[in-house]
């Protein structure tokens, strides 16, 4: 054999980055599209208007001076810092803008029958898509982690027997 790649053949699936899906709704998987939901809500475009408040110059280069004074920020704000320096966005398919109000359509039901468990689980999803910390959220709101925990379980759970009563297909 001399050491050449064998080609792949054509009726071979390719499963790149692809996910499972289930064949019904299941309570993780719809926590995954409301998370997915809220990250694609911050990658759409701001409405015009006024600026955001913060410097309007342009960016310079920093000096000694300046790191020193930003090596005393705290670690939070000096990642958002960076993120806002070196941002890139990539603006959301129409496929996932889809997606996104179908689960956010799927919270404002949730909150018909059960505002608290609407609440739990619209915050621990908007947290989740922004990387933020759930114990600091428990901890901000004065609640019990257990009991966040488990009304937010019980919160997917529902959606997932209710989406699955309907026959919406999953995504």
């Amino acid at each position: 054999m001399t050491g050449e790649a064998k080609p792949v053949p054509s009726d071979v699936p390719r499963l790149i980055n692809r996910e499972t899906l289930p064949l019904l709704w299941e309570a993780d998987h719809v926590g995954k599209r409301l998370v997915q939901a809220f990250a694609t809500l911050d990658r759409l475009p701001r409405l015009r208007g006024p600026r955001e408040p913060g410097g309007h110059w342009p960016r310079t280069l920093t000096e000694w001076a300046d790191r020193l004074a930003q090596a005393e920020l705290e670690e939070s704000e000096r990642r958002e810092r960076e993120r806002a320096y070196n941002r890139t966005v990539i603006r959301p398919t129409a496929v996932e803008i889809q997606r996104m109000d179908a689960a956010l359509e799927w919270l404002r039901e949730l909150h018909d029958l059960d505002s608290g468990m609407a609440l739990v689980t619209t915050l621990w999803a908007l947290r989740s898509a922004r990387g933020r910390s759930i114990k600091k959220l428990c901890a901000e709101k004065q609640w019990a982690p257990h009991t966040f925990f488990r009304k937010r379980a019980k919160a997917l759970e529902t959606l997932a027997q209710i989406l699955n009563a309907r026959g919406v297909p999953v995504f």
